[in-house]
């Protein structure tokens, strides 16, 4: 058999971060920046945190993924009159039961990888149709016991502007200056080691919406910049003797993606909701799909909306089913 190989873009760091929010933001194919028709979406565009709600949203979501895979997240809405707005979000994903064994292929024990993301949002009405936001994050990344953790501090900004004919246009940049910062001397008994960075790739996304009474349609267009490093050895002979060198070079990279969303409220209790996402547009194959709705149960207390989604994952490799539960404190 031939084999079929793909590259992708999965493996820089932060990515299990970037897989989304919320089961409604999921089902829509995660084109969400401009989406306000949904609720407060800040994890997509900071300035969404400037909309002016009525109580204070709160997500709670789980997912369902294949290879032992932990997708958890949390997040909350607050009002600060009187023309601002604050969202604390918490996503924790992971990795459950890693085989781990010696360079010769003989097991030594399991231990499970975790990364967890704090973020919060500040956004300000500048306008009544014009937002702004601005958001900090703080990420922890912890990948097998004997290397230290790896923290991270990243930025984003957004803006959402809400025009008369029912259409929304949003820009955000996110995060700007994060990285991972790692030294493998302990995992590998070195007695030399340099510290490595890993870089978040910068992300600028724009995005249009077009919000109906019962209906919403989304795109969004993200351009992810990616920094590398590249070590190169080499020989040289110096007064008749070989010495071996390294050098290292950083080279930049980047990578289109496109995300479309589209929701239909049926029913005052019922919405259903649809995705495509294409998360490398030089990759034609990488494109995934999500579907999804929401019950909204009648309860006046906390108005609460039991949410799902299904994602088909990039190359169709997996599965993911996202559980989502709002409430409106």
């Amino acid at each position: 058999m031939a084999p079929e190989l793909h590259a992708q873009n999965g493996g820089f760091a932060g990515a299990s971060t970037r897989l989304g929010y919320s089961a409604r933001g999921m089902a829509m194919g995660n084109a969400m920046s401009a989406v306000t028709s949904e609720g407060a979406f800040p994890y997509y565009n900071p300035a969404q945190s400037a909309l002016l709600l009525e109580s204070k949203q709160t997500d709670l979501t789980v997912g369902a993924l294949k290879y032992d895979r932990v997708f958890q997240s949390t997040g909350m809405q607050f009002q600060l009159p009187p023309s601002a707005g604050l969202a604390l979000n918490i996503i924790r994903t992971g990795m459950n039961d890693i085989d781990a064994r010696t360079s010769s292929g003989y097991p030594l024990d399991r231990f499970d990888a975790s990364e967890h993301q704090l973020s919060g949002n500040f956004g300000l009405r500048l306008s009544e149709k014009f937002y702004g936001g601005i958001g900090l994050k703080f990420s922890i990344a912890n990948y097998h016991p004997q290397l230290d953790n790896s923290t991270s501090f990243g930025i984003d900004i957004g803006f959402l502007y809400q025009t008369d004919a029912n259409i929304n246009l949003s820009l955000a940049l996110k995060d700007l200056f994060a990285n991972y910062s790692w030294n493998a001397q302990n995992l590998y008994n070195l007695s030399q080691a340099r510290d490595v960075v890993n870089q978040f790739p910068t992300r600028i996304t724009t995005g249009i919406a077009y919000q109906a009474r019962d209906v919403t349609f989304s795109a969004d267009a993200e351009l992810q910049v990616y920094n590398s490093e590249i070590q190169r050895s080499e020989v040289i002979v110096l007064n008749g003797n070989p010495v071996y060198t390294t050098t290292t070079e950083e080279i930049q990279t980047s990578t289109f993606q496109f995300r479309l969303g589209g929701s239909w409220q049926a029913h005052e209790r019922f919405t259903l909701r649809g995705g495509w996402q294409l998360p490398d547009a030089g990759q034609v194959e990488s494109w995934a799909l999500g579907s999804g709705f929401s019950i909204h149960l009648p309860f006046d207390v906390f108005s609460p909306s039991v949410d799902y989604a299904f994602v088909m994952e990039p190359y169709r490799i997996s599965n993911m089913h996202v559980f989502s539960l709002r409430l409106n404190l």
